[in-house]
């Protein structure tokens, strides 16, 4: 049976969905639980001190199942692009051609993309550098070395909280093109996406209200 068949289809698209639901699942857990739980603060100053609770299992186990979630949905929807694109007899076709559908996925695959990349190679580097100080701090060094960590940490801290936070913004459209874009009207013309397209705005607008209210 070839990769291509229905029942491989349903199959790649329900691992896609499942490991998708575990990745941003975990995503919204970090930034409306845990950082706000560890005092992660979303503005400047990025001044913080988590090495009590950083180190805990629970947040390695969780790190573990966000960054693998994310690379088991990217190469799962890998699978799906090369299917869709071979059924319908052009990879660049299925998305160029294929009306506000295939532009509304296109718009889901290239955000979902950016948001793997902050995960693997922006997230998880820092975290593990901010895991590893903050053990060392947890395990007893000197004033000079808690302030050399910390300091080293401050960036990295940075880094990770704007990815993560970008992450967090960037799946509210890219969940739209994806849901939308395989599951929408499937019309050629936009006028049966407005009212979509204007919650998706609204959302945006309440995301900026909320994000930005003392």
């Amino acid at each position: 049976m070839a990769i291509t068949d229905l029942a491989n289809e349903s199959l790649f698209r329900y691992l896609h969905v499942l490991t998708g639901i575990t990745w941003i699942g975990l995503l919204y857990f970090f930034n409306l639980v845990n950082l706000p739980l560890l005092k992660f603060p979303m503005r400047k100053p990025f001044d913080v001190d988590m090495s009590e609770k950083a180190t805990a299992s629970i947040t390695l186990k969780t790190l573990f199942w966000f960054r693998w979630g994310a690379m088991l949905t990217f190469l799962f929807g890998l699978v799906l692009i090369y299917i869709k694109g071979t059924q319908f007899g052009s990879h660049a076709g299925y998305f160029i051609d294929n009306g506000p559908a295939g532009y509304l996925i296109l718009l889901g695959v290239l955000l979902g993309t950016i948001m793997w990349f902050n995960v693997w190679f922006i997230i998880w580097p820092n975290q593990q550098v901010i895991l590893g100080n903050n053990k060392k701090i947890a395990g007893g060094v000197s004033d000079d070395e808690k302030k050399r960590l910390t300091q080293e940490n401050a960036p990295r801290v940075k880094n990770a909280v704007m990815a993560s936070r970008f992450n967090t913004w960037a799946s509210v459209p890219m969940l739209f093109g994806m849901v939308f874009g395989a599951h929408g009207a499937g019309s050629a013309d936009w006028s049966a996406y407005q009212m979509p397209l204007l919650s998706l705005a609204v959302v945006l607008l309440l995301m900026v209200y909320f994000s930005n209210k003392k």
